[in-house]
């Protein structure tokens, strides 16, 4: 169940981020490079509103898991409600802040051109109310997840992020500007919010409204303060480093910032959600008193999550100009290929992370995962201002990579044999460990084919090809356990024939 959850879930993100890649030249060319600036800069603010969220929604899959495994329907209604009540006004309330700030932080804030002043305030105002539904959409999720049922989460997640992208391109093509993308966008959100409504009620949870218990909201809260500090850090993460290049270097470079930067996190963070699928797991053998069972899915999962993602890296080291010349021009190779090789480093590094996090809050310690990913937040935001005002995107890129290497480690060696009930020995052996030696070492031996061969689209296909069958193939015997490869060669067999 756990490798189909992990697919489905993978495929929720991955068809999204194969339209949302190929439609970003074509909003780069209805908007232009200021235009598409401005709507990046639209998208960190109101990930910047999400600082008022306390991470409810994190607790939520934990209890709504353990409570479901425990048939303890009154408290999994209790929970559900209690969210829906607290991110109902935390819509609201970000949605009036957004509202009321639009102009002062277009004024005060960013460099706009004056002909794009009236378009940007109006866009700020507008994605208020999106702050809103975003909100109830977010937190409406985590119900199927909870459940295990990514199945459905993912074709809900996938249907709605394609139609997004879409929407948001036709109205870019339309020319309504940066205010149709935002509307057009806004409007997708009101229809996710709706089916996923019908979604929740086709499960017949017997989810009748009402109060939660004093018990279901302290131990929900209280799990959930903690978690806030991951959230908060997260937003740093995704938002920060925009808004810095942003007001520092113009919505211009942030364009040719946000590029490369949207390419390797859409990229890495396709394995997240491999790995994701592994928190409600771990929450429900903690409420059915199995943990035992969770030292072998830990393992496996950070050994393969780290292989593939050491395979991603390697396709971007050598795959990663030609395709930014091809996708989105010349001109985002000299300074956006460099930035999409470090954020690519810096994600992996934070990838080592996000398995340890998600095991360590689901038994119950959010407070370590919290502080570490505080720490990394806050850490990021200095090097990433300082790397901006010394080197530009490349600097700011650099400034992110440092914080990751610092806190990320610090991180794995403070929770191994303490929260995470598997050593930090044992996961350099038979967990990442494994798969960072042996992928690093393919990939050191196959990047100087790069510069020894001529450039070019069929030069690059080669040398691409070339490492994955490589990497495949190591794979297969060093990564994959003797157990799991006779099962694949089984059903490769009974494929054949």
């Amino acid at each position: 169940m756990l490798l189909r959850n992990s697919l489905w879930n993978l495929s929720g993100s991955a068809i999204p981020m194969v339209v949302a890649l190929a439609t970003v030249p074509l909003l780069i060319g209805a908007l232009g490079v200021e235009g598409f600036g401005i709507v990046t800069l639209v998208g960190s603010i109101i990930g910047y509103f999400g600082v008022l969220d306390i991470n409810l929604s994190a607790g939520s899959i934990k209890y709504l898991a353990e409570h479901h495994a425990a048939d303890d329907r009154e408290r999994f209604a209790e929970t559900f409600w209690f969210g829906i009540l607290f991110y109902g006004c935390l819509g609201l309330l970000g949605a009036f802040g957004i509202f009321f700030v639009a102009d002062m932080l277009v004024a005060r804030f960013f460099e706009v051109s004056p002909e794009m002043r009236e378009q940007t305030i109006m866009a700020f105002q507008l994605a208020g109310l999106g702050f809103a539904l975003t909100q109830a959409q977010n937190y409406l999720m985590v119900v199927p997840q909870a459940l295990q049922r990514y199945d459905r989460s993912a074709q809900s997640e996938a249907f709605f992020g394609i139609l997004v992208n879409l929407a948001s391109v036709a109205a870019a093509l339309a020319g309504t500007g940066v205010v149709g993308v935002i509307v057009a966008r806004v409007c997708v959100s009101a229809l996710n919010v709706l089916y996923l409504i019908w979604l929740i009620r086709s499960f017949d949870l017997m989810l009748s409204p009402r109060w939660p218990r004093q018990d279901v909201r302290s131990a929900l809260t209280s799990f959930s303060a903690y978690a806030y500090l991951s959230k908060i850090a997260s937003t740093l993460h995704q938002h920060a480093d925009k808004l810095i290049v942003g007001a520092l270097a113009g919505p211009v470079a942030l364009t040719f910032y946000t590029v490369p930067v949207t390419l390797a996190g859409r990229i890495l963070g396709l394995t997240y959600r491999l790995s994701s699928v592994i928190y409600p797991r771990a929450s429900a053998l903690a409420g059915a008193g199995r943990i035992n069972e969770l030292r072998p899915v830990y393992l496996g999962v950070t050994r393969y999550v780290t292989y593939i993602n050491l395979a991603a890296l390697g396709v971007i080291v050598l795959a990663g100009d030609e395709f930014l010349r091809r996708w989105v021009g010349e001109e985002f190779v000299s300074l956006g290929y460099p930035v999409l090789v470090l954020m690519t480093l810096a994600l992996l590094v934070d990838s080592l992370t996000n398995v340890p996090s998600m095991v360590n809050d689901a038994l119950g310690h959010p407070r370590i995962t919290g502080r570490f990913a505080l720490a990394n937040g806050v850490s990021g935001v200095a090097m990433v201002y300082i790397g901006t005002m010394t080197g530009g995107i490349i600097g700011a890129a650099t400034g992110h990579l440092l914080s990751s290497l610092l806190l990320g480690l610090g991180f794995l060696l403070f929770v191994h044999g303490r929260t995470v009930p598997i050593t930090f020995l044992d996961s350099l052996r038979s967990g990442f460990g494994r798969s960072l030696g042996i992928g690093a070492a393919i990939i050191c031996v196959l990047v100087p084919l790069k510069w020894l061969v001529p450039g070019g689209l069929v030069s690059t296909i080669a040398i691409v090809s070339a490492a994955l069958v490589t990497l495949g193939v190591a794979g297969l015997f060093f990564i994959v356990s003797v157990d799991e490869r006779a099962a694949m060669l089984s059903m490769a067999r009974r494929f054949r024939f």
